[in-house]
């Protein structure tokens, strides 16, 4: 299923369910396949569209499989829009079902963007963050009524492999996507207004550089209607001067694919709007190639040798479009420590051992 989280809890899943001490279920969307087992893992494609009527077929099937913790991820895109994922945690409490949640992102920066989340924040229990500044992040309001809950910052890491290019396989990935470039730039993610992709054409030169965009982009796919209009706006950038001929759009990609792209591109680009870091699966994606990556961050600024990346102010383009041209083409083998999924299962163990004093079936 096309989600970085998704991806996330597929790997986490995968590095619990090769230790002893747990056993793993994957309660999920029909989309994610027929159910049974999955290498070391049980998956339970029951739900079809997290809408209010899936909430019985959730809770029986839980009750049936009767885990130690119910772990819920937010959030997904297979969610959508719907209200029962933020419910649900809420709902297993009162049922005295165990449930602890992790937030992949900051949802209460603002007060009404916090709102539709409310009763995740007020129920009691432990909250797994990957950011580690997560509650410094969050609105004073919303801090204060988090003043009860546990935030533990477990890192995440990246479920695109690092993958180690020969010179000819280099430039043969250079050949298909930036056969007359200098420099090939490239995007990995979704395409939403909060990207801030846009901003990619306004700091690269299309004299010297061609950009790949790994990712899905079609004014006309039912899944991005929320979106149509700003994938018209990207597609009509793409197909204009000066930039015609000098981009490629690559659709969805599996993984090893990407990361070969990646390591072989001369710069990662992520103009987030809202600011990036280690916590992005895009960007640590890029980071393990040693690739250099331009991003965004509101706490940090400048080059970071470590992890061979350039840190800009939210829509600071001018500072960007300087960090590109001084910093294009460097790479480096990444000299800071990454989670691997093995350690990031062990805290995860840890975790659920710590909420319920006991081992734990996951």
């Amino acid at each position: 299923m096309k989600c970085g989280v998704g991806d996330y809890t597929a790997c986490l899943a995968d590095a619990l369910g090769k230790r002893k001490d747990a056993t793993v279920a994957i309660l999920s969307d029909v989309a994610a396949g027929v159910a049974g087992q999955k290498e070391n893992i049980e998956v339970f494609p029951v739900v079809d569209g997290w809408t209010v009527l899936d909430a019985l077929k959730i809770l029986r099937k839980i009750r049936s499989w009767r885990p130690d913790v119910v772990h819920i991820q937010y959030h997904t895109q297979g969610y959508g829009r719907h209200i029962l994922p933020r419910l649900l945690p809420s709902l297993l409490w009162l049922l005295n079902v165990p449930v602890t949640q992790t937030w992949h992102e900051c949802f209460y920066t603002r007060l009404t963007r916090g709102l539709p989340a409310l009763p995740n924040l007020i129920i009691p229990g432990e909250v797994v963050v990957v950011m580690p500044n997560h509650k410094a992040m969050m609105h004073p309001w919303y801090r204060w009524i988090a003043r009860h809950k546990h935030f533990r910052f477990i890192p995440n890491a990246s479920s695109i492999p690092s993958v180690r290019l020969t010179a000819q396989e280099r430039a043969d990935i250079r050949a298909r996507f930036a056969p007359a470039a200098q420099h090939l730039i490239a995007y990995f993610g979704f395409a939403f207004p909060r990207k801030g992709i846009e901003t990619i054409f306004e700091i690269a030169d299309p004299r010297s550089s061609s950009i790949v965009l790994i990712c899905d982009l079609s004014s006309a796919d039912p899944m991005h209607k929320p979106f149509h209009a700003y994938h018209k706006l990207l597609l009509d950038r793409i197909h204009s001067e000066p930039w015609a001929g000098r981009v490629a759009v690559t659709g969805f990609l599996p993984s090893d694919e990407v990361g070969r792209i990646l390591a072989a591109a001369d710069a990662a680009v992520f103009p987030f709007r809202d600011s990036g870091g280690i916590w992005n699966t895009s960007i640590h994606a890029a980071m393990i190639q040693g690739t250099f990556v331009l991003t965004t961050a509101r706490e940090k600024h400048g080059y970071d040798p470590a992890g061979n990346v350039y840190y800009a102010f939210p829509d600071d383009v001018a500072d960007m479009w300087r960090a590109l041209n001084l910093y294009i083409g460097r790479r480096k083998t990444p000299d800071v420590g990454y989670a691997d999924w093995d350690s990031i299962a062990e805290a995860h163990v840890r975790h659920y051992s710590d909420v319920l004093g006991c081992k734990v079936n996951i």
